[in-house]
């Protein structure tokens, strides 16, 4: 396992053979590869400023045990790789070598591009990408590429307009994702013409293309645009199987066009992978989220979101909800989310461009919301237009301060099979409806305290609910005698410290303390 050093140029020595700073190579096509030169469990030092007009490459792949190493920092003299501009670019298409402290200044195209029949093991740590209008990190779509084992970490991808890492397969192409990493980058003015991750699969690609096991966490994206984190596609339930998108950080998440916002999951089922479990999206904290997407959109597959914070969500358009359960989205669930905030696009009408709901139901089937505390919305919950089956359980939420209405039915919405009860909403307006439904008779509400409304659109309260003041305390806790605990304590407590009471307490939190379960961040 040896050291070996490349410098810009020859100037330095008259005899250079690699194997010391002194000595270094002089450019990058004067490495020796192989045999007497770079192989597996060598690192080469990339020393000094480097300028090429000319794809650059590893000609050596290393192994699971034995891994090529090329860093930039070389403590008498850090290294950099800029290309100018035209088709030139790092191209990684060997297995098992990572790519570390370096800085890469694409011209007009990408910093690397990687491929590979498969690539396997590439390792992306502690570099500097600066972009330009083509993808920072493309793994190239196509056909028979495959993507194995790849980490992404600890890395700074700064400005550019073309994606800081995305995978766009389309075409008659099977091409594939499997077992990736990307944690802990910093995104500083990265946007895209969808998005700063994105992972998209067009309908037309072969049956063999696919995501697996893809890891999205502890990533900051500030002043970027489009969609934060698409991994999206084709639009076929559990086609993919196996994300998790969590402990991320999105300040000021600007619109591309009409499209922007957090994090779009489309087509993942189930992970085969013994250790993997479910789908998840938490933990992630969102300030400022603009686009149609808002927090999160989940199609074609099955999820679970919890745990999210986000503030500040406005869209041009439809959308820019909270979460969105849409397209065949079966089975998941959402609970202990706190969103704040959802202005929408401005409109008073929300049945003409509907936005700016906490939870939005359309063409999703047995999903669940419970524990969320939506604060600032157009509509607390809204059933929207369905092409299939729409059916949900909504309860123990909290909706403060909606402004078009708590519970929205659409004409289009399946009036039988959704299910909203022990809520509370309150509404910025006594001329706001508590209960908007334009279809036929709604028999699904019950038990819920719609406080402060005017008279209800095309609907009747069921009995069991009420009109009450709530009377939250600072933790949105009622103290109320109509909302609060009033059954026998049935013994153990939800995933987030809820009591169990029949009946059941109303609203998102449990009031066994007075200390706020939800705080409100930073703005």
């Amino acid at each position: 396992m040896a050291d070996w050093y490349v410098r810009p140029d020859t100037s330095h020595s008259g005899t250079r053979d690699g194997t010391s700073y002194g000595t270094a190579w002089g450019g990058w096509t004067e490495i020796v590869w192989g045999g007497a030169g770079v192989k597996g469990g060598d690192t080469l030092y990339v020393c000094g400023a480097h300028t090429y007009s000319q794809i650059i490459r590893p000609e050596w792949a290393g192994s699971s045990s034995n891994r090529i190493t090329i860093r930039g920092d070389y403590a008498t003299e850090p290294g950099s790789i800029t290309f100018v501009s035209g088709a030139y670019y790092f191209n990684l298409d060997k297995s098992y070598v990572t790519l570390q402290s370096l800085t890469i200044t694409a011209g007009n195209n990408r910093c690397i591009g990687v491929t590979g029949v498969p690539n396997t093991g590439f390792w992306l740590k502690n570099c500097t990408l600066i972009g330009s209008a083509i993808t920072m990190v493309d793994f190239m779509a196509i056909n028979n590429f495959a993507y194995v084992d790849t980490v992404i970490d600890g890395n700074i991808f700064v400005a550019g307009t073309g994606s800081g890492i995305s995978w766009r397969p389309s075409g008659a192409m099977a091409t594939n994702l499997s077992n990736m990493q990307i944690s802990n980058n910093a995104f500083n003015g990265v946007s895209g013409p969808r998005g700063v991750i994105t992972f998209l699969s067009l309908d037309d690609v072969l049956a063999g293309t696919k995501m697996t096991d893809i890891r999205i966490f502890g990533n900051t994206y500030t002043d970027c645009g489009g969609v934060a984190i698409e991994c999206y596609g084709p639009t076929v339930y559990g086609r993919n199987s196996g994300i998790k998108v969590y402990d991320n950080t999105i300040t000021n998440q600007q619109k591309v066009g009409l499209l922007g916002g957090g994090i779009v999951l489309g087509g993942f089922g189930l992970s085969a992978t013994p250790d993997f479990g479910p789908n998840d999206v938490y933990n992630n904290k969102c300030y400022g989220l603009h686009g149609l997407s808002g927090l999160a959109n989940i199609f074609y597959g099955t999820y679970r979101v919890f745990n999210n914070y986000a503030e500040n969500i406005t869209t041009a358009d439809i959308d820019g909800c909270g979460i969105l359960f849409d397209h065949d989205c079966r089975d998941s669930v959402a609970f202990g989310n706190e969103i704040r905030d959802l202005w929408g696009n401005g409109n008073p009408d929300n049945s003409i461009r509907p936005s700016g709901s906490g939870i939005l139901m359309l063409d999703a089937t047995n999903c669940t919301a419970y524990g969320n505390l939506i604060v600032n919305c157009v509509t607390g919950i809204s059933f929207g237009n369905k092409l299939s089956g729409q059916s949900s359980n909504i309860f123990n939420n909290t909706f403060i301060n909606c402004s078009y209405a708590g519970a929205y039915m659409m004409a289009t919405a399946n009036n039988t099979t959704n299910v909203i009860r022990n809520n509370i909403f309150t509404t910025t307006t006594d001329t706001t409806p508590a209960v908007r439904v334009n279809s036929a008779v709604w028999t699904g509400e019950s038990n819920n305290c719609f406080h402060g409304f005017g008279a209800n659109v095309g609907h009747t309260f069921a009995i069991s609910s009420n009109t009450n003041n709530p009377d939250f305390n600072d933790a949105y806790r009622p103290q109320s005698v109509s909302c609060k605990r009033n059954g026998v304590y049935l013994g153990g407590k939800d995933f987030h410290g809820k009591h169990f009471y029949n009946p059941p307490n109303i609203g998102a939190v449990d009031d066994t303390t007075n200390t706020p379960r939800y705080t409100l961040r930073y703005r």
